[in-house]
């Protein structure tokens, strides 16, 4: 057992606001653990309130819909989203791991790489359209050229991802309490001085089913592609912390944040039709006090430059994972510094290199294609924690290359494939429509048919699974595990 020196020595390590965090893939031991359930609301909110929300809150208003309807449509799509993503937020302090490197008791070791490679590939892909985002906003308000100011951001939550958790935490922990003086002014403000056209607040007579079903589909895709990181930032939670609660403090912040800023986003748009995303936004500000439009910017903008330091943090710990599956690999803070800037550096290359409007004209069909890639994974993964293993697994397997959870658990692989492949004649792209979808008239069911679809099939696959001489196994292997993971000084 450990003594109290060594969990006040572990707790100062963990808190050491000026330290570049050690851990990475590996389990979080009981004397590092710290934190405060309010810590997830605020990251997750701050993270979710920020630049990037606006585009999926105009995606109502520029499908014809009204103001009225599109909030209505982001809101229950973000209430559907949000519970898979907070009911994740409570496997990180059960587990003490990153999300991802919980993917190998569904899938195996080698079985999981596919689904590493496609988060890899959603944290890339935000970090691209982020730099992209906050290199065009800089320009608008007149800081510096897109590609100059693009990098420059980039490389700042370069430096975040690279002192990790503390520093994310506390970074989304003030910029909240800024976030929330700037988003209660605005709505003040439009509410009861600007105000709307009778046609965008009017109920009745302006529902459209199509672009409303949209709507929601957009909000719940934008909302689960978030799923892959949740763990990361719960996981030096203590053990003890009570899941409903961590789930409700989570599902507030994202809840919250994401809706807000959606709402933001619709608001502008439905003022300033044929503006850009953050010109609506900043001309909607000016409405209400002048100067006021810019202040918004910065402030969404700082929270979407810490955000962009998660996906590069979180986007390393996957890669990391992704690894050690193939070569047995020392999970260092070394590695991870060099894995936060393979990832951190090429994405804001690419990111300032792509043009300015790239974000009001592609963004749609990218948030579909990655939340279709994930759906399928959500439901498997929360359906074995809570159904299946009930949050009983060995951390010292899960990295044991000859370990119980194997390199292959056709389980896991054959329900998402299978769910996938339910979503297809579901889908509804730019490129692809499916023919359920045509026929019912550009209607995106995918989500609604791929999750239930891969939850189920995962548990009734799972059903002649021997848990019985597992969870012998589990109570052996991790007898001594906090011994074994002592501290890093």
């Amino acid at each position: 057992m450990e003594t109290q020196a060594g969990i006040a020595s572990g707790q100062a390590i963990a808190r050491n606001a000026l330290a570049i965090e050690h851990r990475s893939i590996d389990y979080v031991p009981l004397s590092e653990r710290h934190g405060r359930l309010s810590d997830q609301a605020t990251i997750w909110f701050a993270g979710s309130a920020q630049l990037l929300s606006l585009a999926t809150g105009a995606i109502g208003i520029t499908l014809g819909l009204n103001l009225t309807w599109t909030l209505i449509g982001l809101l229950l799509g973000t209430i559907l989203g949000t519970i898979p993503v907070a009911a994740h937020a409570s496997q990180g302090p059960h587990l003490g791991l990153p999300q991802m490197v919980q993917t190998r008791p569904q899938f195996g070791r080698y079985g999981a790489i596919f689904i590493w490679l496609v988060a890899v590939m959603v944290y890339w892909g935000y970090v691209v359209l982020n730099v992209n985002l906050m290199g065009a906003t800089s320009e608008q308000l007149g800081l510096g050229s897109a590609s100059t100011s693009g990098i420059l951001l980039g490389i700042i939550s370069v430096v975040f991802a690279i002192f990790g958790y503390h520093w994310l935490h506390v970074g989304q922990r003030y910029t909240t309490v800024v976030l929330l003086v700037a988003l209660a002014t605005f709505t003040f403000g439009i509410v009861f001085g600007v105000g709307f056209p009778p046609e965008q607040t009017r109920l009745s007579g302006t529902f459209q089913f199509t672009p409303f079903l949209m709507v929601v589909s957009a909000s719940l895709a934008y909302q689960l592609s978030w799923a892959f990181f949740v763990s990361d930032y719960s996981r030096y939670m203590p053990p003890t912390t009570s899941h409903r609660s961590i789930i409700f403090y989570t599902a507030f912040g994202a809840g919250a944040g994401v809706f807000a800023m959606e709402a933001v986003g619709a608001v502008g748009a439905a003022l300033y039709p044929n503006d850009s995303l953050t010109l609506a936004l900043q001309e909607s500000g000016n409405q209400i006090m002048p100067g006021f439009g810019a202040v918004l910017l910065v402030v969404g903008g700082t929270a979407l430059l810490i955000f962009n330091g998660m996906c590069v943090y979180g986007g390393a710990l996957t890669l990391i994972t992704a690894m050690d599956s193939v070569v047995e690999t020392s999970p260092t803070r070394s590695l991870r510094i060099k894995t936060i800037a393979v990832i951190g550096v090429t994405a804001t290359i690419v990111g300032v290199l792509l043009p300015t409007d790239f974000i009001n004209t592609t963004f749609y069909t990218i948030l579909a294609v990655l939340a279709y890639l994930m759906a399928p994974w959500t439901a498997v993964n929360l359906v074995d924690y809570f159904i299946v293993r009930k949050g009983r697994y060995s951390i010292t397997e899960i990295f044991n290359p000859n370990g119980i959870y194997g390199n292959w658990n056709w389980r896991g692989i054959a329900a998402y494939t299978l769910a996938f492949i339910s979503m297809i004649p579901f889908m509804y792209l730019s490129f692809y429509q499916g023919p359920v979808a045509t026929y019912l008239g550009g209607v995106d069911f995918a989500f609604f048919v791929g999750i239930p679809v891969g939850g189920v099939l995962y548990w009734l696959f799972c059903l002649n699974l021997d848990l019985k001489q597992e969870l012998a196994t589990v109570a052996v292997a991790d007898k001594h595990l906090d011994a074994y993971a002592k501290p890093i000084v």
